[in-house]
């Protein structure tokens, strides 16, 4: 039986006594934590299902909105190193000019997704450092809601 070297919350999860020291961890706490939990690939989310135990699917609660504003024209920004799993991204409807969003990579002018005025797009990520921004006209602005 091996142990846990650092104890983890599971967000969602009220567990009685809290997992404190380091925890035995045997077959049946990892088989129970895996059905409990799902991989997408970086971190485990907590799975939740409906009454009937259908797995429910959902948007997760909002944590924060972002308002990132351009100070020049063809400004290039990445955003902050903030965990999250989804976010969205939404032109504003006073810009004058177009927005580009990238995943991973540098948006330019016509490099990546173009927000227009007014237009939004929603986004699955990791984090959002991963999200580069272009915005073509100084004064232009986006506003990103993200969520835990």
């Amino acid at each position: 039986m091996s142990e846990m070297q650092i104890p983890f919350p599971l967000k969602g999860i009220p567990l009685k006594p809290e997992m404190t020291g380091r925890v035995k961890v045997d077959d049946v706490l990892m088989q129970t934590l895996s059905a409990l939990c799902g991989w997408d690939g970086e971190a485990r989310r907590l799975l939740t299902c409906a009454l009937n135990g259908s797995l429910q699917v959902t948007s997760p609660v909002a944590k924060a909105v972002i308002n990132v504003l351009s100070d020049q024209d063809a400004y290039v920004l990445t955003l902050p190193d903030i965990p999250t799993s989804e976010v969205i991204l939404r032109a504003y409807p006073n810009n004058i000019g177009k927005v580009f969003i990238n995943i991973g990579i540098a948006a330019t002018n016509n490099t990546g997704y173009p927000l227009f005025t007014g237009e939004w797009i929603k986004v699955s990520v990791n984090n959002l450092k991963t999200i580069q921004l272009w915005a073509e006209k100084n004064t232009d602005r986006v506003a990103v809601i993200y969520t835990d």
